[in-house]
């Protein structure tokens, strides 16, 4: 009997898992967490959460516990005790499994945002349909949390910092969010060595929509690590490169370079690899030798210098490796108008004149405003009264000016069936329309295709809004059939917005090379909720640059009297 007995307990140990003393904390803080956002028995929720601090700060081991020695630690009871044998047997604990089932695995994220308790969470679950932290954070953006109960200017704005700052800790970073980041330590860098040099490099420097890692490349500096320990935690230093940890969590890799070698070190870190190897064997170009810039390197291939953030467009190198031939880029400058904005009449912060005034004070010539539609309950979206009353006051505005107009719009939903949210007789009365999906978002191909096909062949459609819905590293968007929406915009006249929020970047840059190609413009929207949100097109201008654009396939590069003419074709 004893050797039996013995066995089983030696089965018992080697199938118990090993989980610490945090491990098992841990679940416990989940399972208070979860069962407050279902507004479940507050006495348990509480039990659970003594559970929590109890665990944490015990000495001992509970995975080299008996059940009773579990059962006698402070504030555990045999419930309690019960549910970490469970934990320790079998890996999970059934309660707590249930209730993650329940719960979208987004809106589980949002609690493990620092700051965002249940309570907060579940009115932004409920309330405005949001269930991932991307969602909530370009909710942030536009303004969604100001008038929520328990919510406000200034819990948004730390709601937004905080998820912010979570984000970092992940390894990937928005490209806005790098660039903001690292222009303050170039600053730093060239004032405390002004005799260095210090250069992007990597996915930055290909302005990458969403950035791996953070390199500079740098030379004749003295004392690196003495410099690069200003900027936080030096983790890795060798020959390769230095490796600083920031105190918001962000890695940057300062790689060093010799000025002899400069051009090739700058050439194969900025890489992509597929770039650098189709340039050594289309040319023969031994990138071994030593080489002071990059353009010596393209002299000695006899190609002029492709710009870094092309150097991903197969269809642009492949293009320019075979005839030596590059496209001229859409640049800020060219950009002459300033579509796809939002003001007060919907969910921006600032009124209709404030962000007319602020675009036309950053010297563009036109400004078309598009607030919400009416199935936009959720950002106050205009009813057909308010939208004439917005007219009058658009009308009122214009009289003011000259040599700038405010053009009459609006961001018209695409109802699930395609349709969209107001009859034709309004429809008819814009100057153009947006067409864009917000709601129902979780759609296969086919039914995402089919929606927005509907949508292209409506007569009153002149723009498709961000085509596939993504929020960058937090919603990758309905998938679509794009070839199939791209060749009905061709056939429909419709223009493709690249919404330049710094958040979305969509439509992708991958498929500019093919709108260009079957003749279809882009418009680089910046979506603004504020002025500062304008010059978000700058963003877009880079991310229209990376899929080559040029000036005479993007819409709002027009001047004004190219735009009226486009605007006075509306069907």
């Amino acid at each position: 009997m004893f050797a039996l007995e013995f066995i089983f307990y030696l089965i018992v140990l080697i199938m118990t898992n090993k989980l610490s003393n945090k491990e098992i904390a841990k679940a416990f803080s989940e399972l208070a967490k979860l069962m407050e956002l279902h507004n479940e028995n507050p006495f348990k929720i509480k039990s659970y959460s003594n559970a929590y601090l109890n665990l944490r700060k015990q000495p001992d081991a509970l995975s080299e516990m008996t059940i009773e020695e579990i059962d006698s630690v402070p504030g555990i009871g045999a419930a309690i005790a019960g549910k970490i044998q469970e934990l320790l047997l079998n890996g999970k604990m059934n309660t707590l499994e249930k209730y993650r089932e329940m719960t979208p695995e987004g809106v589980r994220e949002m609690l493990e945002v620092n700051g965002l308790g249940p309570k907060k969470v579940e009115a932004i679950w409920k309330k405005l349909e949001i269930s991932s932290v991307g969602e909530l954070l370009y909710a942030c953006n536009e303004n969604r949390l100001v008038e929520l109960s328990g919510f406000g200017a200034k819990t948004q704005a730390e709601v937004k910092a905080r998820i912010e700052f979570y984000y970092n800790a992940t390894g990937k970073l928005l490209f806005v969010n790098a660039i903001k980041l690292v222009k303050p330590i170039l600053d730093s860098l060239a004032k405390a060595a002004p005799g260095g040099s210090f250069e992007l490099t990597g996915d930055l420097r290909r302005t990458m929509p969403v950035i791996e890692k953070i390199e500079i490349l740098y030379n004749q500096i003295v004392n690196p690590i003495e410099l690069f320990s200003s900027f936080g935690e030096i983790v890795n230093s060798d020959k390769q490169y230095y490796e600083v940890k920031t105190e918001s969590d962000v890695h940057i890799f300062f790689i060093p370079s010799k000025d002899d070698n400069y051009g090739v070190d700058m050439l194969v870190s900025t890489g992509p690899q597929a770039f650098i190897e189709q340039l050594s064997l289309n040319k023969s170009l031994d990138i071994k030798n030593e080489y002071s810039s990059e353009l010596a390197i393209f002299k000695r291939a006899g190609l002029p210098e492709i710009p870094a953030e092309l150097r991903d467009n197969d269809a642009v190198v492949n293009t320019w490796v075979d005839t030596g031939k590059l496209p001229d880029l859409i640049n800020l400058k060219d950009i002459k108008g300033v579509l796809h904005n939002h003001s007060t009449w919907s969910d921006g912060i600032n009124t209709l004149e404030e962000m007319a005034e602020y675009v036309k004070a950053n010297g563009f010539a036109y400004f078309g405003i598009t607030d919400h539609s009416k199935s936009a309950f959720y950002a106050n979206g205009l009813s057909i009264d308010r939208i004439y009353m917005q007219m009058e006051e658009i009308d009122k505005i214009n009289r003011k000016y000259t040599d700038f107009k405010i053009y009459k719009g609006i961001e018209s939903d695409i109802l699930n069936d395609g349709s969209l949210d107001y009859p034709d007789e309004v429809l008819a009365i814009f100057d153009f329309i947006i067409a864009s999906v917000h709601s129902n978002l979780n759609m296969d191909m086919k039914k995402a295709t089919t929606r927005i096909l509907k949508a292209i062949e409506n007569p009153y459609t002149r723009i498709l809004g961000h085509p596939t819905g993504r929020l960058l590293l937090s919603r990758k968007g309905y998938p679509l059939d794009h070839k199939l929406i791209i060749d009905a915009c061709a056939e429909n006249k419709v223009v493709i917005e690249l919404n330049a929020n710094p958040y979305r970047l969509d439509i992708d840059w991958t498929w500019i090379p093919y709108a260009m190609e079957r003749g279809v413009l882009i418009s680089i929207n910046p979506d603004a909720h504020n002025k500062n949100g304008i010059m978000d097109i700058e963003y877009g201008v880079l991310a229209a640059r990376k899929g080559g654009l040029t000036r005479e396939f993007c819409l709002n590069a027009k001047d004004s009297d190219e735009f009226k003419v486009w605007i006075s074709k509306k069907s």
